[in-house]
C-alpha cells in the first residue's frame, strides 16, 4: 500500500511506500526536493503537516495535522501513515523548472479583433527562458494583483514570449492591463506556472487539443511543439468559440495542418450566423463525433472552469478514464473546492 502526499503551495502529489521517507520517495522520483543532510540535522528540508498522519523515524512517533509538532517537520525522517498533504517552499516535479522573476518590454502588440490582443514580450539579455508548452504565466499588477496567461509559443533563442489577451472594460483589472500592454512598456511577469503540458513529448498515442476561446494559446504552443519535434504523432485540434469572428487563429491552424499531416484542425462555433457553414454546437461534442477516443490517448482542455468539467463529466460518460484528461483548471480550481 502507498500514501498520496499533496505538496503544497505547488499542489503537486507524491507517491510514497510506508517504508520510505518522503524526501527518499521524492528523490527516488525525480522531484527537486530541498534537503542538506538527510539525517535530521541541518533543517534544510523542515516544513508543517497539513493533513494527516505521520511517523517520526527517529523515535518512531506519529503525529497528527495539528499537533504541537505539525508545523516542524523534518521530511527525512517523515513516513506518511495516511494519504496526507504538507507544506515546503522550493519543490519542483519531475521536468519542471525552476521558477524566474523578470521584466520584459513589450515589444509588439497587435488587434486580433473582438477586443483581442497578441502581445509579444521580450525577455532582458541573460534571462534564460525555461517552461514546457502548455504552461502559462501570471504577469504581476502589483503586489496583491497578480493574472494568468498561457504562453503561446514555444521556447525560443530570441527570449519572446506570446501571450493572446482579451480585454473587457468593465473590469478595473483588464483597464490596467490595457494600459499595461502598451509598446515599449515594462511589464513584470513570473514563470513557468501550470502541470497541463506534454509528460512524455515522444509518445505515439493520439493527442486531442480541446480550447473554448482564448484557451487556444495553450493549444497553440503544445501544436508548435509538436511539430518542431517532427513526431508522427497524429494530433487532433478543437477550437470552439461562440462566433466565426472570435476565431482569431483559425488561418493560422488551417495552414499549420495544411503543411503537416499529422496535425488536424477543427473549429466549432456555437452561435453561427448564416455565412458559417462548418461545424456548429460543444466542440467536445463534435470530437466525440468525430473519433472513438483509444484507452491511450491523451487529451487536453483549455478554457474555463465550467467548460472544463462539463467537458471532462462527458469524457468520463463516453469511458474515458480520468487520467487520459489533463486541464490547470483541475489544480487552479478543483471540484471539491
Amino acid at each position: 500500500m502507498s500514501y498520496r502526499v499533496k505538496i503544497l503551495p505547488r499542489n503537486i502529489t507524491l507517491t510514497v511506500a510506508p517504508h520510505e521517507t518522503i524526501l527518499e520517495a521524492a528523490m527516488a522520483q525525480g522531484f527537486r526536493f530541498p534537503y542538506g543532510c538527510d539525517a535530521g540535522n541541518c533543517f534544510v528540508c523542515a516544513g508543517s503537516l497539513e493533513s494527516g498522519t505521520l511517523n517520526i523515524t527517529t523515535n518512531d512517533k506519529q503525529i497528527r495535522a495539528n499537533d504541537n509538532e505539525a508545523d516542524d517537520v523534518l521530511f527525512c525522517l517523515a513516513q506518511p501513515r495516511s494519504d496526507c498533504s504538507i507544506f515546503i517552499e522550493g519543490v519542483l516535479a519531475p521536468g519542471e523548472h525552476k521558477m524566474i522573476n523578470a521584466s520584459c518590454q513589450a515589444t509588439n502588440i497587435t488587434p486580433m479583433g473582438n477586443d483581442t490582443i497578441e502581445a509579444v514580450l521580450r525577455l532582458p539579455a541573460g534571462k534564460k527562458i525555461d517552461f514546457h508548452p502548455g504552461q502559462y504565466l501570471q504577469v504581476i499588477l502589483d503586489k496583491e494583483t497578480e493574472c494568468a496567461f498561457s504562453i503561446a509559443n514555444i521556447p525560443n533563442k530570441e527570449r519572446t514570449l506570446q501571450l493572446y489577451i482579451g480585454f473587457s472594460d468593465k473590469d478595473e483589472r483588464s483597464r490596467r492591463l490595457r494600459k499595461a500592454f502598451t509598446v515599449g512598456n515594462v511589464v513584470n511577469i513570473s514563470l513557468p506556472h501550470g502541470n497541463c503540458y506534454l509528460k512524455n513529448p515522444e509518445s505515439t498515442a493520439p493527442l486531442f487539443l480541446v480550447a473554448g476561446s482564448t484557451g487556444i494559446s495553450q493549444i497553440k504552443s503544445i501544436a508548435e511543439q509538436c511539430v518542431s519535434a517532427q513526431t508522427h504523432r497524429q494530433v487532433f485540434i478543437y477550437w470552439g468559440t461562440r462566433t466565426a469572428d472570435e476565431l482569431f487563429l483559425n488561418d493560422f491552424f488551417l495552414n499549420m495542418a495544411k503543411e503537416n499531416n499529422n496535425i488536424h484542425y477543427t473549429p466549432v462555433i456555437s452561435e453561427p450566423d448564416t455565412a458559417w457553414q462548418d461545424r456548429t454546437g460543444f466542440v467536445h461534442k463534435a470530437m466525440l463525433e468525430d473519433h472513438n477516443v483509444s484507452d491511450d490517448a491523451e487529451i487536453i482542455l483549455c478554457g474555463s472552469p465550467g467548460m472544463a468539467y462539463a467537458v471532462l463529466d462527458d469524457l468520463l460518460a463516453t469511458g474515458i478514464k480520468e487520467h487520459q484528461v489533463q486541464s490547470d483548471v483541475f489544480d487552479y480550481a478543483p471540484r471539491n473546492s
